[in-house]
């Protein structure tokens, strides 16, 4: 398996704006990515940082969603999401 992380700086003051497209666009889309086993978003409210780790059954699925994200920064951009790292890992072990 690999895996797409992300960290991203969160305007706090757009926190629900942020949520809505979190869960009618953003988890709903990656889901239905191919090859998607499994999603985590999570805010670390002290920083200001989103975390993300979508994990996907092949290498190709991953960077097939990591080209995808790079491409959608514009859009999370709009509401005050900016992407610190965005990279592809290989899934070592899993519980």
């Amino acid at each position: 398996m690999h895996a797409v992380v992300g960290i991203w700086s969160a305007d706090e003051s757009r926190r629900a704006e942020q949520e809505q497209a979190l869960r009618a666009a953003v988890v709903p889309e990656t889901a239905a990515r191919p090859g998607f086993v499994s999603g985590y978003w999570m805010r670390d409210a002290q920083t200001g940082k989103m975390h993300t780790v979508a994990v996907f059954d092949t290498e190709p699925h991953a960077r097939a969603f990591k080209d995808h994200i790079a491409q959608a920064t514009q859009a999370a951009a709009r509401v005050g999401v900016t992407v610190d790292v965005l990279a592809m890992v290989e899934v070592s072990a899993h519980a």
